[in-house]
């Protein structure tokens, strides 16, 4: 191959040949063509020429058969084009507000996302501890079955249970601050239910001594550090406080069927019979209830010490008790004082003389079963039957007096109640006057009645004399004052013996005086035979029955002599006085007669 002609080399005939901007390729044709020789030089452009005209056709012919695919390039093409200015776009969206709002969202992801994986890890610790949890939950509604049921051990046990979750812990969870709120609340209703035991009627000392017991190991009431009151002794109130509701309740009943018959407006046998009766039940009602409180209380308080104690307040076992035995102290006089003595002090002063021994016997057996227990009453019950006997018997004393008044003054036929004085009996009236042979003297007996002698003495105590029986209204009048000291034979307080005999005097005062009138009325207005009966039967009153009644009721009923009680007492009634001495007149006037 020869030499470039002008000896130009190949990068000069390139950089001549060629334009700045030819490409590489057109290089390496041009450093093709300085490889030829001269005829294949000459040649080239006939090859390239054929070749253009092969590659022509080529295209041609390709152009034919595959336009669909040069129509689906070009289409791709400008889709391609179209699609990589949207990339374009998108990019550089995505590079200048997406990515940047994508950091910040990752950024703030954390704390976003923290609260809801709290929730998730709470969730899962709760899953995983499912079965404490409910078993937690469960505390208070098995506390609350045992309340109900009676198994208070077991419900305490639960409770502390409960409380020691929360030991340790200043500030216990929710959950666990809810549980101690309802086991609290169920304590209470468990506290509730020990204190209505108390309440309760008919409990016996085992349920009072279990209900007891357990106040104790609640220990609710704790110490007052104010007061200085032990919870022994805030227990000891309540049980005593209970007890007392309970024995109010079982008294009510008698004592609201004692007072209706005491605010009755009047009383009668009946009343009077049914009246002893409710008060009898009531008395054993009292003693029973009261009894069982004592001795309930003794063993439960009294004859052990406390099983409880807490730290704070130490129980020793002389303190409670120097505290708890005056407590029983009062409640004992309480009793005594507000249900027992003001009824017995109000109902027996109204109670027949008949219906008082058997009561006093009974109250007596009463305060000696309660001796055994340090509350002997006996000494209050002297006082209290004095009174009541001297009020029966000298209600029927003066009841059997105003009858025979009464009877009187039918006889003399005053309309109006006879007056005690002599004045208002000696009047004259204008009224019929019943003649003593037609009622106080036997009839058979009317022509010689007969008249106390001097020469007989007086009989025993306790047999009335025989004359009585001629004059049929002073026998009954006898009778009647015979039966209420025959009642007072029964119970006869030596106390109350002055006081009796001053009603016995009056009585026999006030009826020797309506006799008295009736006899001056006789004597100045009837034939000397009625009056002779009627001056006969005023001796038989003034000079034995007033007599025999005295000793019937000092020597027949208290065993003491007359002698010396009418020298000690100096009594002589004012009627009987009159009577001797206007009889004493009477005979006089008549003497010169005889």
């Amino acid at each position: 191959m020869a030499a470039p002609a002008n000896g130009l080399s190949d990068a000069n005939l390139a950089e001549i040949v060629l334009p700045e901007n030819s490409s590489s390729g057109s290089h390496e044709y041009l450093a093709h063509l300085t490889t030829l020789s001269l005829p294949t030089l000459l040649a080239e452009p006939a090859v390239l020429q054929t070749q253009s005209h092969h590659l022509t056709s080529s295209l041609t012919s390709l152009t034919h058969t595959s336009y669909p695919t040069f129509l689906s390039l070009h289409q791709t093409t400008s889709s391609l084009s179209t699609s990589l200015a949207s990339l374009e776009s998108s990019l550089d969206n995505l590079l200048t507000a997406s990515l940047p709002t994508l950091e910040d969202s990752a950024s703030g992801w954390r704390e976003r996302t923290e609260k809801v994986l709290l929730e998730r890890r709470k969730a899962r610790v709760v899953l995983e501890q499912h079965d404490k949890i409910r078993d937690l939950l469960e505390i208070p509604m098995l506390i609350d079955t045992c309340v109900r049921n009676g198994y208070f051990a077991e419900a305490l046990s639960l409770a502390s249970h409960a409380r020691s979750l929360s030991a340790g812990t200043s500030t216990p969870p929710l959950i666990v601050t809810s549980v101690l709120s309802e086991v609290q609340n169920s304590i209470t209703q468990m506290l509730l239910s020990l204190l209505a035991t108390l309440h309760e009627p008919n409990r016996k000392l085992p349920a009072l001594w279990k209900a007891v017991n357990f106040l104790r190991k609640m220990d609710m009431f704790g110490a007052s550090a104010k007061e200085g009151e032990h919870s022994e002794e805030q227990i000891a109130l309540a049980f005593l406080g209970g007890r007392e509701g309970c024995l109010r309740a079982s008294l009510e009943g008698n004592s609201r069927d004692i007072l209706r018959l005491v605010g009755g407006s009047g009383l009668g046998d009946r009343e009077k019979e049914d009246m002893a009766k409710f008060l009898k039940k009531y008395i054993d009602i009292w003693r029973e209830g009261v009894y069982d409180i004592i001795t309930q209380f003794s063993t439960i308080f009294l004859e052990r010490p406390p099983s409880t104690s807490t730290p704070k307040t130490p129980i020793t076992p002389s303190a409670p008790l120097s505290s708890l035995h005056p407590l029983l102290t009062t409640y004992t006089t309480h009793a005594l004082t507000t249900h027992l003595l003001p009824l017995l002090s109000q109902t027996l002063p109204l109670l027949p003389i008949a219906s008082l021994p058997s009561l006093l016997t009974q109250l007596t057996y009463c305060a000696t079963a309660f001796a055994r227990v340090g509350m002997d009453f006996r000494g209050v019950l002297g006082g209290l039957f004095c009174t009541a006997v001297a009020s029966a018997v000298g209600g029927e004393l003066k009841g059997a007096g105003a009858k025979w008044v009464e009877r009187v003054k039918n006889a003399v036929g005053d309309a109006s109640p006879l007056s005690p004085t002599l004045s208002s009996l000696s009047a004259p009236r204008k009224v019929k006057l019943t003649l003593p042979s037609t009622w106080i003297i036997v009839s058979s007996l009317a022509t010689a009645p007969p008249v106390p002698s001097a020469s007989n003495p007086p009989g025993a105590a306790h047999v009335p004399p025989q004359i009585l029986a001629s004059y049929p209204p002073i026998a009954e009048f006898a009778n009647a004052l015979l039966g209420t000291l025959n009642g007072l034979r029964l119970l006869a307080p030596v106390e109350i013996l002055g006081e009796l005999a001053g009603v016995l005097e009056s009585v026999l005062d006030l009826g020797g005086d309506a006799l008295f009138g009736y006899v001056r009325r006789v004597c100045e207005e009837t034939k000397e035979q009625d009056a002779k009966v009627a001056v006969a039967a005023g001796e038989v009153y003034f000079s034995v029955f007033v007599p025999f009644m005295r000793r019937a009721l000092v020597e027949g009923v208290y065993g003491v002599p007359i002698a010396s009680w009418e020298a000690a007492e100096a009594q002589t009634m004012t009627t009987v006085r009159e009577w001797e001495g206007w009889l004493a007149a009477r005979n006089e006037a008549q003497a010169p007669d005889a």
